[in-house]
């Protein structure tokens, strides 16, 4: 009898040691908890913190960034970056300031995120009130902002998964970056990007998973002549076809189903992850893969779902490189400003941003 008992006693002890273990291993994984999105955006954006990257090529970009991590935390997250168009870098805390990205910030998206329960999320700026905008001298800067992001995060930064995406000059920049460093990135998610990308171009990023954002309505990028043959590039050469995406809007449409500002104005629809305030697929847009598939949003399956499911080969490094810029370049990019300044006047009167 007595051994009997000994026996259960053990068994006791040896369950209850089981179930501490398992109790603390869940505790260090687990992500602290977001706000809902009832609290609204200004809340939303109290949950960022800010930060200032080493300087690189001359530059050193302030961020927001938002963490998912809690106390003692040990699980491994996504790094999701959004850069943004013209208009919204004039003074430090605009690009937070004037982002629907911020409600990837909210209970309701983190917890979207598969095999991790959450994703760090960064917002850059350029400093458009030094009378800078987005252009290939930026690439190192952001570089070295991602680098520098991710030493000082190592401990929960999951290098597999990390994802850049933006609009407008923000999506063109997105496609600097990928070009310029293909192997850092999972995928890419440009909007409305300006600019065109060369078979060269295209081919350097065949690896990268890539979804394109484009309105055959948009008035500053045009769809038949710089979208449709971009998009047949991709189609030929990426080697992840299933995992790249072409979703074009006709009329672009706010996530409540009325009319946008613009038809360039793409940057709307992520703000509920490719999906409206209602859960329904985001309206009036087709989207295909790269084999020809259509490809069909229910249960929630938007871009936070693609990204969980993306992964690259990426191990980290705070080596960064340099990007030298010509003489001839360098007046090119100054004229450049003076053209993105003018445009942003522009835009901002016809509201296109």
């Amino acid at each position: 009898m007595n051994t009997i008992k000994k026996l259960l006693s053990l068994f006791l002890i040896f369950t209850l040691m089981l179930s501490c273990f398992a109790t603390g291993a869940y505790a260090v994984e687990n992500p602290k908890t977001a706000l809902p999105l009832s609290v609204g955006l200004e809340q939303l954006r109290a949950e960022f913190e800010f930060d200032v990257a080493d300087e690189s090529n001359g530059y050193a970009l302030d961020y927001y960034y938002y963490s998912p991590v809690s106390a003692n935390d040990t699980g491994k997250y996504p790094v999701v970056i959004y850069i943004h168009g013209i208009g919204h870098g004039s003074y430090v805390g605009s690009q937070l300031d004037d982002s629907h990205f911020v409600t990837w910030a909210s209970q309701e998206l983190q917890s979207k995120w598969q095999n991790a329960g959450g994703a760090y999320l960064i917002l850059p700026r350029c400093p458009e009130d030094k009378h800078q905008y987005w252009n290939k001298s930026f690439v190192e800067p952001l570089r070295e902002l991602i680098d520098g992001f991710i030493e000082k995060h190592a401990e929960n930064v999951d290098t597999s998964r990390i994802f850049v995406g933006g609009s407008s000059a923000g999506g063109e920049m997105t496609w600097d970056l990928a070009i310029a460093y293909p192997e850092y990135f999972a995928g890419i998610y440009p909007l409305a990007a300006t600019g065109t990308r060369s078979t060269e171009d295209i081919q350097k990023t065949k690896d990268v998973a890539i979804w394109v954002f484009a309105s055959n309505k948009d008035p500053l990028v045009n769809y038949t002549l710089n979208v449709e043959p971009q998009w047949e590039k991709i189609c030929e050469y990426n080697t992840k076809p299933a995992k790249c995406r072409l979703s074009t809007f006709g009329e672009v449409l706010n996530p409540d189903g009325t009319k946008a500002d613009s038809n360039h104005r793409l940057y709307t629809t992520i703000k509920y992850d490719f999906f409206t305030i209602d859960g329904k697929p985001y309206p009036n847009v087709t989207t295909v893969n790269a084999n020809g598939y259509n490809v069909s949003f229910k249960d929630s399956k938007g871009i936070i779902y693609w990204m969980s499911n993306t992964t690259s080969e990426f191990q980290a490094s705070s080596e960064g490189g340099t990007t030298t810029i010509k003489t001839f370049e360098a007046w090119i990019i100054a004229i450049r400003n003076i053209f993105m300044k003018m445009a942003n006047i522009i835009q901002r009167f016809l509201g296109f941003v």
